[in-house]
């Protein structure tokens, strides 16, 4: 079974050799082979739901919190529209998967 070192350098060379617009096929091809290889049954596109989940939320109180000197109805009908659009993000996110 190969390191994972021989794999990476497996996929930069498949990347030199294919060139620059099959980057991400290379990539989730080596992330499946890494991820076979672990017996992990969660897939790329779990991290990707859990990052942008918890960015939602990093990003809902960042703007919270910017909208401090807005006065009292300023923020709050902006902190409303930040949300509106974070859950925007996340519905259709969701109905992609």
């Amino acid at each position: 079974m190969p390191s994972t070192a021989e794999e990476l350098h497996a996929a930069a060379e498949t990347r030199r050799e294919l060139g620059p617009h099959y980057d991400e096929a290379v990539l989730l091809s080596l992330a499946e082979r890494l991820e076979h290889r672990r017996g992990r049954s969660t897939s790329v596109g779990d991290a990707v739901t859990v990052v942008i989940a918890l960015g939602s939320i990093g990003l809902g109180v960042l703007v919270a919190v910017a909208t401090h000197g807005l006065g009292e109805l300023g923020g709050t009908m902006a902190t409303i529209v930040a949300w509106i659009c974070i859950v925007a993000i996340n519905v259709v996110h969701a109905r992609s998967r």
